[in-house]
């Protein structure tokens, strides 16, 4: 059997960086080489394109970029080296690691359609509705899927004073960029100061941010993958000993947090965050893969918290554990998600 070729894009021009580079690694270092060729892209910080060695994220340190590349459309090979004008091999699916805004909100997604080549990742519709929190918050709670109480706010608009707040929001609250990820620009407030250094925070990485009621309870989390029949992980539950689950605590110091996989719970709580998990999949628009965070309060009441359409794949990421816990290794998981990414492409008339 021919090998495909995929090319994995990393870098790229948000906030979560350095952990595209680092889900990147992983995935080049346990995707099954027996059936694929690899072509690394990363995208710069300034958003320029450029092919690498195929070990430039095992060593960064000795291998340097290999070309800056140009994209072409409409045309077979898509990819050409802009220093001597030669294509790069025919690529058969892309896997888009680029966590955050430019990677999970429909942009790149648009490219890779107008590219006409498969790729892991939800497509335009379903990655632009879940990258915002506001429009996901809103959008469930019309379908009375229950969320934690919010107002959103905006940068250059009248802001509602603390006091204000105070009438429809209980303290404690989170204030939240609306559009980024990995808990970038978290902050968690308890009072007047507290707030006023969150809204700056918030308002310097996005126009747009939510201020979200503190909710008191566990934390679950499954991961779905799949198309028009999605499948769902085993629960999975994380602990922390901090204020909340943060960018540092993820990334950084993740020896004070614990992660359970399966998660202690009954039958029937099991089944109910399923069932509601694969519910706000499939409505949201959401395909391929995706990781669902719901707190569960003491009296089994589900608050959907967050949808992440890119989930990582780090050493500590949570997406890829509790799949392997329910028996699926790391390349048998990418595996899949890429011949999830072919039977997409392949059944799609309208790129959307």
């Amino acid at each position: 059997m021919l090998k495909k070729t995929v090319a994995i894009l990393f870098g790229g021009q948000s906030t979560e960086y350095e952990i595209s580079l680092s889900s990147a690694m992983h995935i080049v270092k346990l995707i099954d080489k027996d059936k694929y060729n690899i072509l690394l892209i990363k995208i710069s910080k300034l958003g320029k394109w450029y092919l690498c060695n195929t070990d430039y994220l095992l060593n960064k340190n000795k291998l340097l970029l290999e070309q800056q590349i140009a994209i072409i459309l409409g045309n077979k090979y898509n990819l050409v080296s802009i220093k001597n004008n030669i294509f790069l091999p025919k690529i058969d699916v892309i896997f888009p690691m680029l966590h955050g805004f430019y990677g999970e909100s429909g942009t790149i997604q648009g490219l890779l359609n107008l590219l006409n080549i498969p790729y892991v990742s939800t497509d335009i519709i379903g990655s632009s509705i879940c990258i915002d929190k506001d429009i996901t918050k809103r959008l469930l709670k019309k379908l009375d899927i229950n969320v934690a109480p919010f107002i959103t706010l905006y940068k250059n608009s009248s802001i509602p004073s603390f006091n204000n707040i105070i009438k429809k929001l209980k303290l404690p609250w989170f204030v939240k960029p609306a559009r980024h990820g990995s808990s970038i620009g978290v902050s968690k407030v308890n009072n007047q100061h507290e707030f006023i250094n969150a809204l700056k925070l918030a308002f310097s990485l996005d126009k747009k941010i939510i201020v979200e009621q503190l909710i008191v309870a566990r934390e679950i989390e499954v991961g779905i993958i799949g198309n028009k029949f999605p499948k769902v992980s085993v629960c999975g539950e994380i602990i922390t000993n901090n204020n909340f689950y943060s960018y540092h605590d993820k990334y950084v110091d993740n020896k004070k947090n614990r992660l359970i996989i399966p998660a202690k719970l009954n039958y029937t709580i099991v089944k109910k965050i399923k069932r509601l998990a694969i519910k706000v999949y499939l409505l949201l628009g959401c395909n391929i893969m995706a990781r669902v965070d719901f707190f569960l309060q003491e009296n089994n009441n589900i608050i959907v918290n967050e949808i992440n359409t890119i989930p990582g794949f780090t050493n500590g990421s949570i997406f890829p554990k509790l799949f392997i816990t329910k028996g699926l290794t790391y390349s048998k998981l990418i595996d899949q998600l890429i011949s999830l990414a072919i039977q997409r492409h392949n059944n799609k008339t309208i790129m959307v």
